[in-house]
């Protein structure tokens, strides 16, 4: 039973995956305990309650008097990012500038993969027919050429009545320079269509690029009253069973967010779920004197990377998902499809393959024992002797080898002429170059050495993995928290406040308006304040970063550069500005050109507003020795021999306990596997740190 000191203070991370739902739960003394519980796809927000309650099980704890001692929960959530993949988001309408109907829809002009013949773009999220223009211009500086049509708006609302649409986008051009018609425009439509999902780009992404504005507000629109009927659900739920606390959502960016911006501002929920974890690789390399950080998290359908450099986690305003442009800035997260659920599969080449299809939560790896005949990884990993059969997912249910051992013999091994157990060696290999290959893409591809990284590993299968993907790599040093399965739960609590704010304002350097451009600065330091005061930030507890987009006069992309602003903008600061843009695009691209005319694009502002962080205690020192939890020995295959290994109770491991390879440590929800010449100690927190044993101190 928890204190009544502590209960005043509890928090919850939660994270909704494709297979599992994971939950972290911190007391205000630091203690803290995690969660899994399966994540019901149908209805996402049953699983979530289903953990809730076994969080509350657990405490000896009704769930109304378990939610009643919780102050905050963060939600990781990946509603948006589901709707867009699947196709399953609200029927939208699109309405625009006359005679630029087709602009959305012939996306940028160009073949976006030059060099695959049979590559078509994604089938449009809105299709012609429920494209409307309306007439109206404005010019590049916001004079206006030609006076908002009202009736033009008025009939595409009675079409979109009688369409059924569910959303409506709204995105003009130059809207971003004076939004005047688009405000209007909105006006109008909640006025004809009340009940309607109604968002313009002025709002969303008010700044320059026709085509990836549209896109960008579409998606808002598509994914919005998804995203807004979940989150008004679950808050609904949690306060009917005694939940009064503060409920934050994650970004795309990294931050968090209160539910009535989620709701408005859907398209910034997408890749929420992963969101959470290079923050929080950060946080557990710090404990290690590392800024460099590579974080990795293998679930149940994918594998996401993401780096961290410099102790910042990189963003990009060029992203796409499922081939549809964002152009907000988004944590830079490299996916494939290589998780625990992946299918194994042989193709018409005879070629062994693994995923990007899963088996899902259900019917799940064979070896789940519901119904699934098709391998999986976990199924490989299971009979490589990895996994322990009566301890999967918490308990939740026993693995089934013999069914895991007839899906590979049926699929892969008779197929390729191979044995079962050189067939799950064959699948482990292939699913760590795929795995070895993604951390490549976001490191060696980017002129990145690895080696100079520590990785993180996250998932409840990413552990199983992370040796030989080190090894592969050249990377000597591996961080596996204690929390790996729900990693990016326990990012959620890790996280602040966020929010992104942008204008567009082209102009030379040498002839820049400060004026004009000061101005625009402080009216979006007033928004965001506000909006955090809105989300009950103190003033003590927001941060402002200004920064600029900038490149030479004839450049197609621009570079962020941060920008010191103070209220008023002066031409010391502008100096600054243009020597830091120099110096940063002498680091990206290897040259520089000093001296060159340089222009302004968009002005930016990033606010912050500090949350309070759980804070974990450290555990006493137990010494090196770890046979206390030492738990057995089983068969498990290694470099193509079965070696009789060391099995440990990862629980019961404590402080500067040192395991030297090979040897499998297990958790109720994860499996850490040290592969020979590799040596594991435990630190202050309980993380597992993974170094080669012949490196020096």
């Amino acid at each position: 039973m928890t204190k009544a000191s502590d209960k005043a203070s509890r928090r919850i991370g939660i994270d909704i995956g494709g297979t599992f739902t994971d939950l972290f739960v911190v007391e205000g003394n630091g203690e803290s305990r995690i969660y899994k519980s399966p994540t019901t796809p149908h209805d996402p927000s049953v699983g979530l309650l289903n953990g809730l309650t076994k969080a509350a099980d657990s405490f000896g704890e009704s769930l109304e008097d378990f939610l009643g001692a919780v102050s905050t929960i963060v939600h990781g959530t990946t509603i948006a990012t589901n709707a867009v993949l699947t196709h399953q988001g609200a029927k939208t309408g699109f309405v625009t500038t006359h005679g630029f109907r087709d602009l959305l829809n012939m996306r940028r002009g160009i073949r976006e993969r030059q060099n695959d013949s049979k590559y078509a773009p994604p089938l449009p999220l809105v299709p012609r027919e429920l494209i409307a223009t309306v007439r109206e211009r404005v010019d590049v500086s916001g004079n206006e050429i030609v006076a908002l049509h009202e009736e033009d708006v008025r009939a595409a609302a009675r079409y979109f009545r009688e369409q059924g649409v569910e959303a409506v986008a709204v995105s003009y051009l130059w809207s971003f320079v004076d939004a005047a018609h688009e405000q209007r425009t909105a006006e109008i439509l909640r006025e004809e269509l009340p009940g309607v999902f109604v968002t313009i780009s002025s709002d969303v992404v008010p700044q320059i690029r026709a085509y990836e504005r549209h896109s960008t507000t579409v998606l808002n629109a598509f994914v919005g009253p998804k995203l807004q009927n979940y989150l008004a659900n679950i808050e609904r739920q949690l306060a009917d069973r005694g939940f009064s606390g503060t409920l934050l959502i994650v970004q795309s960016n990294g931050g968090v967010m209160s539910p009535e911006i989620a709701s408005n501002s859907a398209v910034n929920a997408l890749m929420s779920g992963p969101a959470a974890a290079p923050g929080a690789a950060l946080q557990y390399a710090r404990r290690h004197g590392a800024e460099d950080v590579i974080a990795v998290d293998m679930g149940g359908t994918s594998f996401d990377v993401a780096l961290v450099r410099g102790g910042e986690s990189l963003l990009t305003g060029d992203s796409e998902i499922a081939g549809y442009r964002v152009a907000l800035p988004m944590l830079d997260i490299h996916t494939v499809g290589a998780g625990g659920g992946s299918l194994v599969w042989v193709d018409s080449g005879g070629i062994l393959r693994v995923g990007p299809q899963s088996a899902t939560a259900n019917p799940g790896p064979a070896c789940y024992g519901r119904g699934g005949e098709n391998p999986t990884t976990t199924d490989a990993d299971l009979l490589m002797g990895y996994l322990n059969p009566d301890m999967f997912g918490d308990g939740a249910f026993t693995l089934d080898v013999e069914a895991a051992r007839r899906a590979v013999e049926e699929k892969v091994a008779k197929p390729l002429g191979l044995s079962v157990t050189e067939a799950v060696e064959g699948i482990y290999r292939v699913v760590n170059a795929t795995m070895a290959e993604a951390v490549s893409a976001v490191s060696v591809k980017r002129g990145v050495d690895p080696r100079e990284f520590t990785v993180v590993v996250a998932g409840g299968a990413g552990p199983i993995h992370a040796v030989p993907i080190a090894q592969e790599l050249g990377i000597n040093r591996i961080i596996v928290p204690r929390e790996s399965s729900v990693f990016c739960a326990v990012g959620t609590l890790l996280t602040d406040l966020k929010h992104l704010y942008a204008r567009t304002f082209v102009s030379d350097m040498d002839t820049l308006d400060l004026d004009r451009v000061g101005e625009l600065y402080r009216e979006m330091r007033d928004e965001a304040v506000g909006t955090l005061r809105s989300e009950n930030v103190a003033d003590d507890a927001i941060d402002l970063v200004f920064s600029a987009d900038v490149r030479y006069i004839g450049q197609f992309t621009e570079i962020e550069v941060p920008l010191a602003f103070d209220g008023e903008l002066t031409q010391e600061s502008l100096k600054q500005l243009v020597g830091d843009f120099e110096a940063k695009h002498e680091a990206l691209n290897g040259y520089a050109m000093p001296g060159e005319p340089t222009e302004l694009i968009n002005v930016r502002l990033t606010s912050l507003g500090r949350t309070a962080k759980p804070a974990l205690a450290d555990e006493p020192s137990a010494g090196t020795d770890p046979s206390p939890a030492r738990k057995g020995a089983r068969d498990a295959i290694f470099s193509g021999r079965t070696v009789r290994t060391d099995v440990y109770d990862g629980l019961a491991l404590r402080r500067d306990n040192r395991v030297v390879g090979p040897a499998i440590i297990e958790q109720p929800t994860t499996t850490v596997v040290l592969v020979e010449g590799y040596v594991m100690t435990v630190d202050a927190q309980g993380n597992y740190v993974i170094e080669p044993a012949n490196q020096p101190a």
